[in-house]
């Protein structure tokens, strides 16, 4: 039983690694291209356009935690459960989910609607449509950041809570 709590245990770090890891690194590529697009909208357009689907990271992370969470349950007959720091753990991974399905991926595909249109009126000298798309793109862009520090937040308040298990 003690190796496959510790097998348990590393595919849960992974699987939660793997998600804060992959929603930083989403949130820095975020960053970047608001940093491109207030200075060349075509090159930040191409650099959008052209990235890779982290969705599936955090996919991949989730199975690792859920499987490996029940594993470590059923390892210590459920005992683990009726502790604080580990209910308030869930509750913000179940938040985390949500919130990455909800509003993450909302804004995600309107920030990719709004990159499609760009490009389309990108050589097109249409002032009013230009100023409104330059307003969606801020709401995205706030709700984004709003989004990803949320996001790391909780994440930081996960790891903390597994290293120190407050009750």
């Amino acid at each position: 039983m003690q190796t496959l709590f510790q097998i348990a245990l590393i595919t849960h770090i992974v699987g939660i690694t793997l998600m804060a890891g992959t929603t930083l690194v989403e949130y820095l590529l975020t960053k970047h291209f608001w940093k491109l697009y207030a200075t060349d909208k075509s090159g930040a357009i191409a650099s959008h356009e052209s990235g890779f689907n982290f969705h599936l990271l955090v996919n991949v992370g989730i199975i690792f935690l859920i499987l490996s969470g029940v594993t470590m349950l059923v390892v210590f007959q459920g005992g683990i459960a009726k502790q604080i720091w580990f209910q308030i753990k869930i509750g913000l991974i179940i938040i985390i989910a949500i919130n990455g399905s909800v509003v993450g991926r909302r804004q995600d595909k309107k920030l990719k609607w709004l990159v499609s249109l760009e490009r389309l009126n990108l050589h097109q000298d249409d002032s009013a449509g230009q100023e409104n798309h330059k307003k969606d793109f801020m709401t995205v862009k706030h709700r984004l950041d709003l989004f990803y520090i949320s996001q790391l937040l909780m994440f930081l308040t996960i790891f903390t809570l597994s290293v120190f298990k407050f009750n």
